[in-house]
């Protein structure tokens, strides 16, 4: 009897297994969105003048340690401090340490590797009526009042924008009117973003109009759109172009309104948040430091198209075989995989210098003064933020277990 059944059963297995390596292989050859031409990236300015290394970020202080993971926006208010975490939770820190959860938007989940159901909050500020608005890369945007903890949804991730969904509701910036300006990363979720970097630029500057409640798209094709901040006079507003270590500026009134131009090019960096100075300027995040001593990848890679692709190819198969196999026998291992295989995080842990950088910028776009590491404590910086008495600053990242503290007096400010 068993031997009757050994060779139909052979057969079935055979079957699938072909199907299963063909439709592989299918999705190998689907890549889409790799660019088949290079692209230059503008060599790192040199660590001089104002960029010159410095020992400032060792009087930094790392507060809550161990206590959560991935503080990577920051929004002060009353003396009390608010941020989003990996596992979706929005928190206050009270006065006295006390850490409470005020919201969320995703489902509880097991871990960050299911960081698609749980949410990802990123960028948060607070608006003139005192709400708190956050972007969730996962699910949207929305209107959190932080006194009575209700939450209003004001942009899904699920609408249709010129044409697609938006993936990765990134960082986002309020006019003096309610309009919210926001970036949207990639065509490709959060934990794929491994796949905006080696691929085409997908990335777009959105806006947000609280009279029609649409949102309408300003810039198309960054590479990795991240941090946004408007200038003081709200004449222009910044997006951070990841990929291309730069800042793109663009014109909302004037003779330029409604193009763009490169702010500053050549930073010395990653760049991620963008946030005032309370003075006409901006500070900048530079996760990681790019030098004339470390490159990153992408420095390298943009010559070679066919390098990224293969790269691309090679991980989308083994997302695809770990995602088969997750689907016939979920579990936490399969899980990790299949966050990992595609996310910044794994890259940027190899990186060997990972001290970050600040750096301040007039409202031109030329650098006065910039933060260095003489030890390298601080490190993965997403974003600078000064509290509202001016007396600290708080600096954001998405995989630090805390948050790093300066006083203002201490950063050197210019």
């Amino acid at each position: 009897m068993m031997d009757g059944w050994m060779g139909p059963r052979r057969a079935l297995a055979l079957g699938e297994t072909k199907i299963f390596l063909y439709t592989a292989i299918l999705r190998m050859g689907r890549i889409s969105r790799v660019s088949k031409s290079t692209f230059s990236i503008t060599p790192p300015l040199s660590l001089e003048g104002p960029l010159s290394q410095n020992a400032k970020l060792d009087l930094a202080e790392f507060l809550y340690e161990g206590k959560f993971t991935g503080p990577e926006s920051i929004a002060t208010r009353k003396g009390e401090i608010y941020t989003g975490l990996i596992g979706g939770d929005i928190v206050r820190i009270k006065r006295n340490g006390e850490i409470q959860v005020i919201a969320r938007f995703g489902k509880r989940c097991e871990g960050k590797w299911q960081e698609s159901i749980c949410g990802r909050p990123l960028g948060m500020r607070f608006d003139s009526n005192g709400k708190l608005v956050v972007s969730d890369a996962y699910y949207g945007i929305y209107r959190v009042d932080v006194d009575t903890e209700v939450v209003e949804e004001l942009v899904s991730s699920k609408d249709v924008v010129d044409g697609r969904p938006m993936m990765t509701l990134n960082d986002l910036d309020i006019a003096k009117d309610g309009t919210i300006y926001f970036s949207d990363s990639s065509h490709v979720s959060l934990q794929n973003s491994m796949i905006e970097f080696l691929g085409e630029p997908t990335g777009r500057l959105l806006k947000y109009d609280p009279k029609t409640k649409k949102v309408s798209v300003l810039l198309r094709n960054i590479h990795f759109a991240n941090g946004v901040q408007l200038s003081k006079n709200e004449d222009f507003v910044l997006v951070s172009e990841t990929c291309r270590s730069r800042l793109i500026r663009y014109h909302l009134r004037g003779d330029k309104m409604g193009e763009n131009d490169t702010f500053i090019d050549g930073l010395p960096g990653a760049p991620d948040n963008i946030r005032s100075d309370e003075n006409g300027g901006f500070l900048i995040a530079l996760s990681v430091p790019r030098t004339e001593k470390q490159v990153l990848f992408m420095d390298i890679l943009s010559s070679y198209p066919l390098t990224r692709k293969f790269i691309l190819r090679i991980t989308t198969v083994i997302h695809s075989t770990i995602s088969f196999f997750d689907s016939i026998f979920p579990n936490e291992y399969t899980g990790r995989a299949k966050y990992y295989i595609n996310h910044l995080e794994p890259a940027a842990s190899i990186i060997p210098d990972k001290a970050s950088i600040i750096v301040q910028l007039d409202g031109n776009g030329r650098i006065k003064t910039s933060l260095h590491n003489s030890v390298g404590r601080v490190q993965f910086t997403s974003e600078v933020t000064l509290d509202e008495a001016g007396i600290f600053a708080y600096l954001g990242s998405p995989y630090n277990h805390g948050i790093w503290r300066i006083r203002v007096k201490d950063m050197g400010l210019k």
